[in-house]
């Protein structure tokens, strides 16, 4: 059960949407899941699970590899990564691979 808050405290949620830099940190997030979404259906599921998203800066992703193999792998698919992004329409122009170990 969930207890109303006392008057004065703000929620995570609140917080997260009225401060306009959490607010934008949280856009970023969206969109950074938007964007490995797109990136699944391209790598399949056995490469999906070697890489993680990564942040969007300006109009650029950033997607993490777990490992070298994985980098050089998803580096031969780039083409058809950058396609599924560019399809969502949401502003990212360049996507980028980097080796990130979990």
């Amino acid at each position: 059960m969930r207890s109303k808050p006392s008057p004065g405290t703000v929620t995570v949620a609140d917080a997260l949407h009225e401060e306009p830099t959490l607010a934008s940190l949280l856009g970023r997030w969206r969109l950074s899941q938007q964007c490995m979404q797109a990136a699944r259906g391209v790598l399949g599921p056995d490469l999906s699970a070697s890489m993680r998203p990564g942040p969007v800066e300006d109009s650029q992703w950033t997607l993490l590899a777990a490992s070298g193999g994985a980098a050089a792998k998803s580096r031969q698919l780039l083409p058809r990564i950058h396609q599924a992004v560019q399809d969502l329409g949401v502003g990212v122009d360049t996507v980028r691979i980097r080796i990130s170990p979990p």
